[in-house]
């Protein structure tokens, strides 16, 4: 695996974002850093809701780097 993947990988895995609020246009980590969603939101979604959406999100998008990388052996 290329070793610029490699850092990317660990670097992805080892961060944490904490959702602290979470609006039908947008979130906020508690970095302080807000975030557009890239369409507005139909329902309410709690904080929770929204902090297991983005972790299964992180967790695919490095399965997925994983995965091209794997292919490109």
């Amino acid at each position: 695996m290329n070793n610029k993947i490699k850092k990317l990988i660990k670097k992805m895995e080892s961060q944490e974002y904490k959702v602290i609020r979470v609006t039908r246009a947008e979130f906020e980590l508690s970095n302080g850093d807000i975030y557009p969603h890239a369409f507005e939101l139909d329902d309410d979604i709690t904080v929770e809701e929204f902090q297991k959406l983005l972790d299964s999100s992180k967790d695919m998008i490095i399965d997925q780097i994983k995965k091209i990388e794997d292919t490109d052996e």
